[in-house]
């Protein structure tokens, strides 16, 4: 079990830290703290390492140098002995839980309906019973606005209702911090406005969040720190309106016009 820390510490510490595949070297001493209920948001061009980020804080990657702390709780290693071991599968799947995570793509299983997806992990995890799991799984999609599609099955969902039972799935496990990776890349430009709107009212309850995304209006409107990367390096890092309106640094000036430009084609 994790032990509490106080409001005012930092619910994710990041020290150090470093990965690669191989020879790619992706992070590259990274330091990072996010504040319970902040919402930290991701920014940088692809492959600067945002997305290894998350899956290492979630414990999908198990990183090779430094440190993250999830609520005083070293993520994937054990010191034991006065070494450092990586922990072993059941004891990461323990701090999996404490976080949610929500990817490009849906993931949702076809073969169940919206609730029972939101369900399978209050079951199998949590250990809730099937009438509270069902419960808490309506009470979680109708906050996601989908009141009128429990029994619906993904395929009878458009992309953006996928993508909110998702959201639903991970809030309801009651996770310390929600990681969210590019939620809306995948959907239609349509959607992505619903999606977000969930996103802005989990960050209006003080839900804990690290979010990657290239939507810089929804970064400017609900982020308390934004995070610029490249290289595997945080190059910068600020309040919205530094980062975003007046942004100083060359390699940040230049990711923010190249999106400013596609998003002028695109329209």
């Amino acid at each position: 079990m994790m032990a509490a820390t106080d409001n005012s510490a930092a619910i994710v510490r990041i020290r150090g830290l470093g990965k690669a595949f191989g020879s790619n070297r992706v992070l590259n001493g990274v330091d990072l703290d996010v504040a319970r209920g902040e919402v930290v948001t991701i920014i940088g061009p692809s492959g600067s390492g945002k997305t290894t980020l998350l899956r290492c804080v979630n414990a999908l990657e198990i990183y090779d140098e430094g440190s993250i702390t999830l609520d005083g709780v070293e993520v994937g290693y054990l010191e034991a002995a006065g070494r450092r071991r990586r922990r072993k599968e059941r004891e990461l799947s323990a701090i999996r839980a404490e976080t949610g995570m929500v990817f490009q793509m849906f993931f949702l299983f076809p073969h169940l309906t919206a609730a029972e997806n939101v369900m399978l992990g209050l079951r199998k995890v949590r250990g809730k019973d099937k009438a509270s799991a069902r419960a808490i799984a309506e009470r979680w999609l109708t906050r996601v606005g989908l009141a009128d599609k429990f029994d619906s099955y993904p395929a009878q969902l458009s992309g953006g209702q996928q993508q909110r039972v998702g959201i639903a799935r991970a809030v309801a496990m009651e996770p310390k911090v929600l990681l969210l990776d590019e939620i809306t890349s995948a959907l239609d430009p349509e959607l992505v406005g619903e999606v977000l709107g969930v996103v802005r009212q989990l960050a209006d309850d003080g839900m804990t969040m690290i979010v990657v995304t290239h939507e810089m209006a929804f970064a400017r409107e609900v982020s308390d720190l934004v995070v610029f990367m490249d290289g595997g390096r945080i190059i910068v890092e600020g309040r919205p309106d530094e980062v975003l309106e007046k942004p100083s640094h060359e390699r940040l000036k230049t990711f923010l016009s190249r999106l400013d430009s596609n998003r002028k084609r695109a329209s």
